[in-house]
């Protein structure tokens, strides 16, 4: 995808970005011209630039997420977009999953989004421009053994996505969302056995490629960019065509 996306100037907050997506989303906003501040929970990992910098933020604390939102109009002067990519799976059998296990599946990957976009929305309806994009996964429309609570959350996301699209459509705000599939990380090929059980994975894809962190990555900076004016309430799915909904 073409990093001519009109970010030049624009200030932009990645929830989640000292890894995966959302450390290749900031990486290529930067490159398209983008300031970035990078919210997470783990900020030393992160190599700051003029264009780039961190804040610590844990996205299931109320608190945390407003203080970074904070941080970033504080440092930029502006908040043009927010993407949140915080998530992840406890992978459990149903009958394993106790009560405080389903509220973190819960806080980890559906409050977070409500949480950062709510923050995020506060400062874009008064100026009456933003645009925000969260992240879901295909296994919300899937379902997945043994990942029910991350299922049912990333569902969540997706009417969530919705709902804030069509809240915040008269203040001039887009509310979009991502959905990755297989994603080749190093996680992802510990989780699959190495080479062999990641060409299992391959061979499945219509595409016959899995995608990278940098394809995702580039279709949630496409949507919080200008390029995507006429977009909003959508969930984009990046999976190498395993699932087509």
């Amino acid at each position: 995808m073409s990093r001519s996306r009109g970010l030049e100037g624009h200030g932009l907050l990645v929830v989640g970005g000292a890894s995966g997506i959302g450390l290749a989303a900031a990486r290529a906003a930067v490159e398209d011209g983008a300031r970035v501040v990078i919210a997470d929970i783990d900020t030393t990992v992160i190599d700051e630039s003029d264009r780039l910098s961190a804040v610590r933020c844990d996205a299931t604390d109320a608190a945390s997420v407003r203080d970074a939102v904070a941080a970033t109009v504080d440092r930029l002067g502006r908040l043009d977009g927010v993407i949140t990519t915080v998530g992840g799976a406890h992978l459990a059998p149903v009958e394993e999953i106790d009560d405080a296990i389903w509220q973190r599946e819960l806080d980890f990957n559906l409050t977070s989004a409500w949480l950062v976009a709510r923050e995020a929305l506060a400062v874009m309806r008064p100026q009456g421009s933003g645009a925000i994009v969260l992240t879901s996964s295909g296994q919300a429309l899937m379902g997945a053994v043994d990942r029910a609570g991350y299922a049912a959350a990333k569902a969540g996301v997706i009417s969530l996505t919705r709902s804030l699209a069509a809240s915040a459509a008269e203040y001039g705000v887009r509310v979009n969302c991502i959905a990755p599939g297989p994603t080749d990380t190093p996680r992802f090929r510990a989780m699959n056995g190495g080479d062999e059980g990641v060409e299992q994975v391959r061979a499945a894809m219509p595409l016959k490629e899995i995608p990278r962190p940098e394809d995702c990555a580039d279709m949630a900076v496409y949507l919080i960019s200008p390029a995507a004016r006429a977009i909003t309430g959508q969930t984009v799915h990046v999976n190498g065509g395993l699932l087509m909904p």
